[in-house]
This record gives structure tokens, sequence and C-alpha cells, in this order.
């Protein structure tokens, strides 16, 4: 039995070893099955030790039930993770038939005079193919970069609201800007206007249940969206909402990278400035944000909210073409990455990337060196100092073929840059919550707007101009001769991508 498990634990981390060095493969079950794959070593290496080093009869059999039990369980999240990868849970079914309830309610209308150009258009056509969302035009936007303006902003809001609040994040601290927002969510339920509040359970684990507590009592309606256990036992361990969004009555919503934490406004001294952009969206826009924020809901909760009550009638009368894109792991199109993807091979000019993560597929990152080869601009910006240092150490990994395509690499250094977004040939930019990484890519529910407006684009193309004016630029010639130290972080950042 211990010679068994040996050779087992063995194949196991060897298999571990290989898929990290020689293959990136974003498939659904294979990046689900991935933690568990670490897990299952994990346990068999601890058992194969103490079996070695204890005697005690008693124990040892202890030992043996355990991994047994273990075994059991782990097959049971095995058959899981394989139900959901082949949409056999019925979760994304049941959704797109709420959705079409939902757009019963509102419908866009249509603007004949929008003309947008022929890669705009394949880009349009695209998200409605694998989404369903179609391109709307009677919107109002605002990009935000600072983040206590983002705040002030969305509490403004909030305290305007007269019928209905959803808020939903991926972290939610009990903080001193948590506090804030718990305040005036309380003091809005119990004036009488719905207000419900969505929160990840793996990213928001350390959320106090005083925080909640104090919320329902007011009568705030809170759902964790998976807990850590329930995501074990449904076989998500590897997947979280990652969305971020604010929307008041269906009229008014945000959205972008920043999550309900003091960290977003500097205050982790280990941090230190926080860099970020989020969009305020009116109009039909906002009516979609609502819309994916219902189906979050429903998955939460399987509470189906088909009311006109939470979509304001659309008083926007100017045109800015929007469209919103969703993405998830459990949807095979991998709709956020066929995006990124389109953007960048369509480019003619220039693309702008903000990203904190930088974990690219084989696809992306000769999506990325072809453009830049055949003469196209690529800045990418990226945190010099990432939140986690493996993390910059998987993203330095990729610097090297990158530069080698000519594309043009920044290490912003005034702090953190958590911004999300890509901007092609000032004509289109994509704004949300997905980094260009395998866990915003290819495992986690993303949200993130499309804008097809010069104006914004420059706007966004300002940001982009500060953010490189506080990096340092990364060369060729740093790569020409780097230590064996750099090689060997670059390679243990690599260990970590199929959970990044």
């Amino acid at each position: 039995m211990v010679e068994l498990m040996v050779i087992v634990t063995w194949l196991l981390f060897l298999a571990v070893v290989y898929y990290n060095i020689f293959v990136i493969i974003p498939e659904a079950v294979i990046l689900g099955v991935y933690p568990y794959v670490l897990g299952i070593t994990a346990i068999l290496a601890i058992g194969l030790l103490i079996l070695r080093f204890l005697e005690n009869p008693s124990f040892i059999r202890i030992v043996y039930v355990v991994l047994g039990i273990s075994c059991i369980f782990i097959g049971f999240t095995l058959i899981q993770i394989w139900r959901n990868a082949n949409l056999l849970n019925h979760y994304q079914e049941n959704r797109s038939h709420y959705i079409d309830h939902l757009m019963r309610i509102t419908r866009e209308r249509e603007y004949e005079s929008t003309q947008l150009e022929p890669e705009e258009e394949g880009i349009a056509t695209l998200i409605q193919a694998n989404t369903g969302i179609p391109l709307t035009s009677y919107n109002r936007a605002t990009l935000i970069s600072e983040s206590k303006k983002i705040f002030d902003e969305m509490i403004e809001a909030i305290d305007q609201a007269e019928k209905s609040i959803h808020i939903g994040f991926f972290i939610v601290r009990d903080d001193h800007i948590g506090g804030k927002f718990k305040e005036i969510l309380k003091k809005k339920a119990e004036d009488g206007l719905e207000v419900r509040l969505i929160y990840d359970g793996k990213g928001s684990h350390r959320l106090s249940k005083r925080f909640i507590t104090d919320l329902k009592k007011a009568g705030v309606e809170v759902f964790a969206y998976d807990s850590i256990g329930t995501s074990i036992l449904k076989g998500k361990l590897n997947h979280s909402n990652h969305r971020k969004m604010v929307i008041i009555d269906g009229k008014v919503a945000f959205t972008g990278g920043i999550n309900l934490g003091d960290e977003y406004l500097g205050r982790d001294k280990a941090i230190g400035n926080w860099e970020d952009i989020c969009i305020r969206v009116e109009g039909e826009g906002a009516h979609w944000i609502q819309k994916v924020f219902l189906a979050d809901w429903y998955y939460a909760t399987e509470e189906k909210l088909l009311d006109e009550v939470y979509f304001s009638p659309i008083q926007v009368e100017e045109v800015l073409p929007m469209q919103v894109v969703t993405s998830g792991y459990d949807t095979h199109w991998n709709e956020i990455s066929q995006v990124y993807f389109s953007m960048i091979t369509a480019a003619k000019e220039s693309v702008y990337i903000a990203t904190p993560y930088l974990i690219l597929s084989d696809s992306m990152l000769k999506a990325l060196e072809t453009t830049a080869l055949r003469g196209v601009e690529v800045n990418i910006v990226l945190p010099k100092k990432p939140d986690f240092f493996i993390v910059g150490w998987a993203n330095a990994s990729f610097f090297e073929k990158l530069l080698k395509s000519k594309a043009k690499v920044y290490q912003y250094d005034d702090g953190f840059l958590h911004a999300k977004a890509v901007l092609v040939d000032d004509k289109i930019l994509s704004v949300g919550s997905a980094n260009l990484n395998t866990r915003s890519l290819h495992l986690d529910y993303e949200l993130n707007v499309m804008i097809y407006d010069e104006i914004l684009c420059k706007k966004m193309k300002e940001e982009f101009k500060i953010y490189m004016q506080n990096s340092v630029e990364v060369t060729l010639e740093d790569y020409k001769n780097p230590p064996i130290a750099q090689r060997v972080k670059e390679l243990i950042g690599r260990l970590i991508i199929p959970l990044t």
C-alpha cells in the first residue's frame, strides 16, 4: 500500500511540474482540477511522511482511514468539476433563460446613424454572438482614475438612490471604507429601499460575521458567491466571481478594477499608492450591468427578480456606442479572452495594455508578438512591485519574448497599478475587471465594458501616458545576460500560472 502511495505521489508531482514548465492548457477541466491535484499531492506526501516515521499501529490505521475518506471526497469533487466543465449543472442554461426574460423587460433603442468601422463592428458582432449582449447606443460614460474619487462618486450615487441599490465585489473588507459603505447601506435599507450585496466567498474570506450581521439586521440582503467550503464541494475551488458592480436604481452603474477595501485608497503601507480605473455608466449600458448583477444574484440565491422597477426609463439622449461583455470558465467561449485577442490582432496603429498580472496563454502571446512584429506599436504597463512577489516573477517570465518582438514593456514605479484596460488605435477601449492572465481569461467570472468612442479613448490614452511616465521601461539589454537568480525566479513564477 505504501509503495503504491509513493508511486502515485511521484506521478502527481511530476505531472504538476510538467504542466507548469512545458504547457499552458486553458481548458476548463484541467484548470478546475489543478488545485485539487496540488492538494492530493500534499495530502499523500504528508501521509507518507507520517507512515515513514511513526510505528504506532492505531495511528497508522487512522492515517489510512483519513486517506480513504479523502479519496472518496476527491472522487466526488472531480465528478463535480467534470459536470461543471460540461455544463451538466444546468446553471448556464437556466441563466440564459433568465436573461431572456430580462431582455423582454428592457429593449435597446436602435440608432441607425451609428456607423462603426469594420474592426469595431467585428468585435461588437463577436460579443453579441458569444454572450447575447447587443451593442447599445444611448449612453453617457465617465472614466474615473482616482480611487478616492471613485468611492466618493459611488457613495454619492448610493445616497441619491430612490428604489434599489445593488452591489457586487470580489473583495469586501470590514475596514474604514468598508465601514462607510456599511453605514450608508444600512441607512438606505432602513429608509425602505431594496439593498442587495454579493461578495465572493473566497476573495472576502476575511470579512467579519459582525459586518454581515449588522447589514442584515438593517434589512440589507447579503449573500456570498460560493464560500470556500461550497467552492470545494462544487468543484469550483479555482473559480471566483471577480466582477465589481455598483448599480443605483438601474439608472447609474459603476464597474472597473476596484474592490471595497482600504488598500485601494493607498492605506496599505506595504503596497503604497494604488492606481486604478473605473467607469461610471448611465443609460442602456447601465441596464445591462444591472442584468449581469441580477444573474449573479440568481446564482447566489436562486431568486429571479423580474420587475421593471429595477430598470429606470432611459433619459439619456447622447449617443455613445457601448457594449457589456461577460465571461466565465463554464461557457466554453472564454468571451473576454476572445475580445482581447480580436482587439490585439485587429490593431493597425497601436495597442495599449494596463494589467497587474501578465500571464499569457500561447495564443495571446503569439497575438502580441505578431502584432508588434508587423509594425504596430504595442505598449504593456504593469506594476514594478506586484502585490505578491511570485506573481512578479511569473509576469517577468514573458518579458524576453515580448521584447524580442519589439513590444514595449513598462513597469509602473509609483505604487501598485491595478487598472485593467486595453486600448486599440485610439478607437476601441475595454475597461473592467479582467486582467490579462489565466485566472481572468479562463477561470473567473468577469465583467468589462467596451467603448467605441474616440473622445473617451483619447481620455484613456492620457491615463496611459501618465502610467508610462511613472514607469521604468524594460529593455532587451536587460535580458542579454540575465543573472541565474533571475532565471530561477522566472521558472518558479511559472509554477503558479494555473493559479493566477
